[in-house]
This record gives C-alpha cells, sequence and structure tokens, in this order.
C-alpha cells in the first residue's frame, strides 16, 4: 500500500465505522424518533453538512416537535402539500403546457431540480432533506407562461408603463420570481391559524438565492430578512448552492430535449456543440455507431446531465478542501464553493447560449408570446379598473390598503399565482364583462407547431 492510499483507506474505515455506529442504535421493529434520524445524520453526514437540528429553532413562529419528523422533513412537507406547489403542474416551463404530453412543466422541472440535487448532496454526503426541501420549494413564486410572465409583471411593477391608464405611475420595487417565491410561503399560502408556511430559514434562504438576487433592482414589500445573510448572493449552506447548480444543469439539458422534439434544431446541429463533441470524442456517444437517430437522442441527455453532475461534484469537493484548510467554518458558508471547473465553464456557456438563440428565441414562440404579454397585462388593466372582478379575498385586500403599491403588489400576486390555462380561461370569461379582454386572440396563445 503506496503513502497516497492511506487518506482514501482512513476515509473509507470513517464510513464504515459511521455506518456500525447508525446501526447500533437503531431499535429494529421500532419508530425511528426524530432525536434517533439526528443521531443517524451525525454519524452518516460529513461536518460540513447543515446540522438538522438547527433548523428547529430557525423559525418565525415555535411549532411542537413532532415524533419522528424532522424539521427539515416538515418543511419539505409543507411545501409538497401546499396548493402553490400543485398549480406547478399547469404552468409553463420553455413550451405551453397545452401543446404536448412530453414537454417540462414548472412541476416537473421542479422534481428534476430536486432529483439532481439530492444526488449531489448525497455524493457529498451533505443533508438531503435541506436540499430536497429548498429544490421543492425554488420555483412555486413562478409565474404562468414562464419567465415572460415574469418580464411582463417586473415591467409593470416597475413603473415602465408609467403615465398609461391603469399601470402604476413609478417604480414599486419590480417583481422576481425567487423572491415572489418567498412571499408565497411567507404570506401568501393560508393552512394554519398564521400567515404562510412558517418554514426554517435556511430552506427560505436557498429558496430566495436560487438566483441572483439583483438587490439593486428588486424591493420586496414584508419579506423577513432574519438568518437570510441578505448581503451574501450565495447561500450559506452548501445545500443551497447546489440547488441553485442543479437548477441550471436541469435547465440546460430538459430544454435541449424539449427542443428537438419539437423540432426546433437537429441532431446535426447539436454535434456541432462543444459540450457534445467532448461527449463524443471520450466515447460516451457516437451518433454513427447507435442503433437509431430516436436512441442517441434518448441517451444524449442523461449523458450531459451525467457529464455536469461529475464535474460540479468533483470542483466542489476541490474548492471544499481548500475552504476547510484555510480555516473556515463549516457554517455559514462564506464562499461559493459550488460551481463548474474553469475547463467546464465555457462549455456549459456555450450550450445555453445555443437553447436560447436556437429553442426559446424563435420566431415560432415570439409570435404566441407577444399576444401572451398582452393577456397579462389586459388582466392587470381590467383587475385594477374593477377590482370586482377579483376573488373576494384578493379584492377584500386589495380594497382596503393604504398605498398603491401595495395594491399594484397583491393584483400581481394573484396573476402570478394563476396556471397558464386558467390566466386564458379569466380572459375568456371576462370578455363579456370589459372590453379590455377583447383586445387578447386567444387563439393565437395555443401555437400549432408543436410535434408531439
Amino acid at each position: 500500500m503506496s503513502v497516497r492510499e492511506i487518506p482514501f483507506i482512513l476515509q473509507i474505515c470513517s464510513y464504515f465505522i459511521a455506518v456500525a455506529e447508525s446501526k447500533m442504535v437503531i431499535q429494529m421493529f421500532k419508530i425511528c424518533s426524530r432525536e434517533l434520524r439526528y443521531q443517524i445524520e451525525q454519524a452518516m453526514l460529513a461536518d460540513y453538512a447543515f446540522d438538522g437540528r438547527l433548523a428547529e429553532n430557525l423559525r418565525a413562529r415555535k411549532i411542537d416537535l413532532h415524533p419522528y419528523r424532522t424539521a427539515l422533513q416538515r418543511d419539505r412537507d409543507r411545501i409538497i402539500h401546499s396548493r402553490t406547489f400543485r398549480r406547478l403542474k399547469h404552468k409553463r416551463q420553455v413550451f405551453l403546457v397545452n401543446v404536448g404530453d412530453h414537454y417540462r412543466t414548472r412541476l416537473t422541472h421542479t422534481m428534476e431540480v430536486a432529483q439532481l440535487s439530492r444526488t449531489i448532496a448525497r455524493a457529498m454526503c451533505l443533508n438531503e432533506d435541506l436540499t430536497e426541501a429548498i429544490a421543492l420549494g425554488h420555483d412555486v413564486g413562478h409565474t404562468p407562461f414562464g419567465h415572460l410572465g415574469e418580464v411582463v409583471l417586473d415591467d409593470i411593477l416597475r413603473g415602465k408603463f408609467a403615465g398609461t391608464e391603469y399601470f402604476p405611475p413609478e417604480n414599486y420595487g419590480g417583481f422576481k420570481h425567487n423572491y415572489q417565491s418567498l412571499r408565497v410561503l411567507d404570506l401568501l399560502e393560508q393552512k394554519y391559524d398564521y400567515t404562510g408556511l412558517n418554514l426554517s430559514s435556511p430552506v427560505r434562504e436557498g429558496i430566495l438565492k436560487h438566483t441572483r438576487l439583483k438587490k439593486n433592482l428588486i424591493r420586496y414589500p414584508e419579506i423577513k430578512l432574519d438568518h437570510l445573510v441578505i448581503e451574501q448572493e450565495y447561500a450559506t449552506t452548501l445545500e443551497g448552492q447546489i440547488v441553485a447548480i442543479a437548477d441550471e444543469i436541469a435547465q440546460r439539458t430538459h430544454d435541449l430535449e424539449d427542443g428537438i422534439r419539437a423540432g426546433f434544431v437537429g441532431l446535426e446541429e447539436i454535434q456541432q456543440i462543444d459540450i457534445v463533441k467532448f461527449l463524443e470524442n471520450s466515447g460516451k456517444l457516437n451518433l454513427e455507431t447507435t442503433s437509431s437517430r430516436y436512441h442517441y437522442r434518448n441517451i444524449l441527455i442523461p449523458r450531459l446531465v451525467d457529464v455536469l453532475v461529475n464535474d460540479v461534484i468533483h470542483q466542489s469537493l476541490l474548492n471544499l478542501k481548500e475552504y476547510h484548510e484555510s480555516g473556515c467554518q463549516n457554517y455559514p458558508i462564506t464562499k461559493q464553493i459550488v460551481h463548474f471547473s474553469a475547463a467546464m465553464m465555457p462549455l456549459q456557456n456555450q450550450l445555453n447560449k445555443f437553447i436560447y438563440k436556437n429553442i426559446i428565441y424563435i420566431p415560432a414562440v415570439q409570435a404566441a408570446d407577444e399576444q401572451i404579454a398582452q393577456l397579462v397585462l389586459c388582466l392587470f388593466k381590467i383587475y385594477k379598473s374593477d377590482p370586482e372582478t377579483l376573488p373576494e379575498n384578493t379584492r377584500k385586500m386589495v380594497m382596503k390598503c393604504d398605498s398603491e403599491a401595495l395594491a399594484a403588489r397583491f393584483i400581481c400576486d394573484h396573476i402570478a399565482g394563476m396556471t397558464d390555462n386558467f390566466a386564458v380561461e379569466q380572459i375568456y370569461n371576462l370578455r363579456s364583462r370589459s372590453h379590455l379582454a377583447r383586445e387578447v386572440d386567444i387563439h393565437s396563445i395555443q401555437p400549432m407547431w408543436i410535434k408531439q
């Protein structure tokens, strides 16, 4: 045995000792209590994993402890059982939800992010429950019609249409889906005798920081910043940082697959992308030797996911080792640890640019998007001009607002919570009540260019 092998052998020994210790405390045919679950976590997870016990004291409101579910398990469960989570199944990812059975929706995207996040967390011996809770909640603030709906609501609340009847006359702070996710989970979701779901701060922070904060542009009212370390752009847990990059990997790969299915890009075009060339040169992918083009397409995406995930895991562990050796603390993490390697960064950036150019921003999609933007604008105008068209609870909140900014925010909350189908249905139903609704060509929102 060489000297170089000694650290690895010691690591293996430590692992089996941890397994043995965890089995010693498990009582067969007994419920695994919350306390026992924490003991198992302490034995099995790395020192730099988030300690789940801390989450019990990191809620806005104290709640009774559960006999066998940990605090982070309860956060995950509360998100899954929320109404806003269920609505993700009818919200657009890239393609409209009514144009095919196999294209991703916001819900299936969320599930893929959760799966990738747990894979990375498990490989790094981190807290999977925290990672999963963040991943499942990261997009609950998303609008109907994908990022387009987000852009339109942001334009409204930033005062872009100032001077136009019914629209805000000034900048009210803008709209961004990561902030909205927190607003939904903290304030708008109603299941208990208090507002919101009362999630622990590590989950809330990871949700907020899964994408850029843009603090100089976005101002959200009523967001509680306790323990969110808002001055730091990235999450203070490794688990939160994992979700942010898993979100990117999921988007890159499933948007590409959906674009291929829609016929927007061909395999020959895809073969010119550097990361695909890398896979083919490494022997992991070959169109000539694959049984069919269909089979090639099916193995392309898993191969891309694998190479991106592997790169993140190996680079992050190198970063973590350097961070640990510099004497930094395990929590809170004060540096961005989880990211792609220097070699992979340009490859995945090129892939992202290819997707935006050839799949997302193309005329066939843009034609429908123009009417979708008009639909969202019309909904806001109708609700602002005639609050009686709003649901009772939202109407009450709007009518008792002491500021125009908050009233506009509540209207945008209502629109943001809609599914694609519900938004179209609302415009259709409002046609008899408001001439504004007749400005939208509903039929153009249902494009026929998608291949099943």
